[in-house]
């Protein structure tokens, strides 16, 4: 997986992954190294984990922010949606099925992202990324613009810093160096 993952997270009430195996595809799971946005071996597409029992700590511990967040409804869940949203420390990212890149744009996803967007430009602890991946593509949406960063592998990090017009500049540099 990513370290993404909040194993303090609690399931809202009512809420279970049921059919939904999105996260199996569009999260990156070191364990088997496997890639952003292609299915995990182990995956039983609409049924769930085929090594449940057995699979790595990252999955056990991973709940997508529609399972963790009373406030989204039933639209934002993954299988629904078409995009698992995963939120960290610096931000949430949307992590989009490849084989609906667009779905992030549709109403009211893309509404809702650019306002998480603005509020996280605003943030008093310095900025949130609200970032969208399509496999290894990586999309920042700012409140006035999308920045495309390309490809983003695993030891790239994205960061936002204030520029000189008062807006906000994106750059792409190596984890390290964070």
């Amino acid at each position: 997986m990513t370290a993404l993952v909040n194993p303090e997270s609690e399931v809202v009430p009512g809420r279970a992954c049921g059919t939904c195996t999105l996260c199996c595809k569009v999260i990156a799971v070191v364990d088997f190294d496997k890639p952003p946005g292609v299915w995990c071996p182990h995956c039983q597409r609409n049924k769930g984990c085929g090594i449940y029992e057995t699979r790595p700590r990252d999955c056990r511990t991973f709940y997508c922010h529609w399972m963790v967040e009373k406030g989204l409804g039933p639209e934002w869940k993954p299988e629904r949606s078409k995009f698992a949203l995963v939120t960290s420390k610096s931000g949430i990212t949307a992590f989009v099925d490849p084989g609906f890149p667009g779905a992030w744009r549709a109403s009211p996803y893309y509404e809702t992202l650019k306002r998480w967007a603005d509020e996280g430009a605003r943030a008093v602890d310095g900025p949130r990324i609200v970032a969208v991946r399509i496999g290894a593509r990586a999309i920042v949406v700012l409140p006035d613009r999308e920045v495309d960063m390309g490809v983003v592998g695993p030891d790239d990090a994205i960061r936002l810093r204030p520029s000189a017009g008062g807006g906000i500049d994106v750059e792409k540099v190596r984890a390290e160096s964070r």
